[in-house]
């Protein structure tokens, strides 16, 4: 039995590297790791490699493709799995021309406003839905299919093109970009005067105005879309608000003074 070829030995991980690389990898997509997580549909905290494994396939490779990352870097132990070839020919029935149609849609959405929907796109450019499902498939497998474009998924049901982000080292993309530090809307840890004016904006809808420090941190979260303003109160976005939710309510303080019975 001739020995096993060996295909090309793909970059893989190591333990203090991962979340370096999964860091830029959020910056250059102008996302935070909340962001990617909500997109996911899972907690911030599984977004780290230790969590990985725990995590659905489908949530595996949609993260991968958001990153730009082979699936195999993020799971231990997959690189055979994914060069394992399939047992049986499975014939390909889309029609011909499928590698056209894909860069055709990725550039139609590169043309777009703003994403499109499945319908949109197939009426833009007036095919039918097979032809369309073909065209996305192909994008899907090949994110090479658009060159420096690549298809993304902006949930719940729309599509649009959006440079790669495996082309450019770094550094060319921070000397291009002039874009040394990440955007306002990619933020570390908040602070605590943030934390109480995040507070102060959900109960009250409001700050107290003499503290500059409050006010300050209010126009910092303003700019990264974590506060509303308003002409009378300000008030917190849907997924701000849906994330202090999720927070486990506080335990009732076991010193509050018993009412006298009369």
């Amino acid at each position: 039995m001739p020995p096993r070829q060996q295909g090309p030995k793909r970059h893989r991980y190591g333990s203090g590297q991962p979340s370096h690389v999964v860091k830029r990898r959020l910056v250059a997509a102008g996302m935070t790791a909340w962001q990617l997580a909500d997109l996911l549909g899972v907690h911030e905290h599984q977004i780290d490699l230790e969590e990985l494994p725990d995590l659905p396939v489908r949530v595996l490779l949609e993260l991968a493709r958001r990153l730009d990352i082979h699936p195999a870097d993020l799971m231990v132990g997959a690189d055979d799995l994914f060069e394992r070839p399939r047992q049986q020919q499975v014939l390909d029935r889309r029609p011909p021309g499928v590698a056209h149609d894909a860069l055709t849609l990725i550039t139609a959405l590169a043309h777009a406003d703003g994403p499109l929907t499945a319908d949109g796109i197939a009426l833009a450019l007036t095919w039918n839905s097979y032809r369309l499902d073909a065209a996305l498939d192909h994008a899907r497998a090949h994110p090479d299919a658009g060159g420096a474009l690549t298809l993304r998924h902006v949930p719940p049901d729309g599509y649009t093109a959006a440079p790669r982000l495996d082309i450019l080292r770094p550094d060319q993309a921070d000397a291009v970009t002039g874009r040394k530090k990440p955007h306002a809307s990619v933020r570390g840890p908040i602070q605590p005067v943030e934390a109480e004016v995040l507070l102060r904006v959900w109960v009250d809808g409001g700050i107290d105005p003499g503290d500059a420090a409050q006010r300050q941190a209010l126009e910092d979260l303003a700019a990264a879309a974590m506060v509303n303003r308003g002409d009378i109160i300000d008030v917190l976005p849907d997924h701000v608000a849906y994330s202090l939710l999720m927070l486990s309510e506080p335990s009732p303080p076991t010193d509050t003074p018993h009412v006298a019975d009369h």
